[in-house]
């Protein structure tokens, strides 16, 4: 077993009980729709999350080419970088209820400063995974995209404007789509 493969199993595991919530609040709240007052903030954030859950998985598999021998620092840092990404995507839907209406513009207002707080933290988390794991340039797209899009979350956390929510949360749907476009890692078997 390859450091890369013992590295992983539990990052796997993260990203997957991550992307089994996000799924799983999504249909059960598809089955009592008839009590659920959407938002299309919620919407585009499940959307938003789901897609970096994914895309966060399918960039590790660089680490298993650059990165040969792991340390206990660099072990703990990614599984803090994969743990924010579960507790945000805990935090975009509401647990389905048995009684009562859900509505999920009360619930975005409600954890918006948990949310983008802990998004905020993700992304600066990234920006150190992208300097230290995977070698990006201190001064680069890798580790500046997401220090940017990381204040803008640290706005989220501080503001109340509806304005504002909806022009970050595009914003930071159009980013991730763009930052996924620029993806050229290819995984190819090796023996």
């Amino acid at each position: 077993m390859s450091p890369f493969e013992f590295i992983s199993v539990f990052v796997s595991l993260i990203v997957g009980f991550a992307l089994a919530h996000i799924l799983r609040a999504v249909s059960d709240l598809y089955e009592i729709r008839e009590r659920v007052k959407t938002y299309w903030l919620n919407s585009l954030w499940v959307v938003t999350v789901i897609m970096w859950s994914i895309f966060t998985w399918w960039g590790l598999w660089m680490l298993s080419i650059d990165l040969l021998e792991w340390t206990y620092a660099q072990y703990w840092l990614i599984v803090i970088n994969i743990s924010s990404i579960y507790f945000f995507t805990t935090l975009v839907l509401p647990k389905a209820t048995d009684e009562g209406t859900i509505d999920l513009e009360s619930h975005y207002f409600l954890v918006h400063k948990a949310f983008f707080s802990v998004v905020a933290f993700s992304l600066f988390s990234s920006a150190v995974v992208n300097y230290s794991l995977f070698g990006q340039p201190l001064i680069g797209p890798m580790t500046i995209m997401p220090c940017i899009v990381g204040c803008a979350a640290i706005g989220g956390a501080l503001t109340d404007s509806r304005l504002y929510h909806k022009c970050i949360s595009v914003f930071m749907f159009i980013m991730f789509i763009a930052f996924q476009l620029t993806d050229v890692t290819i995984i190819e078997y090796s023996p």
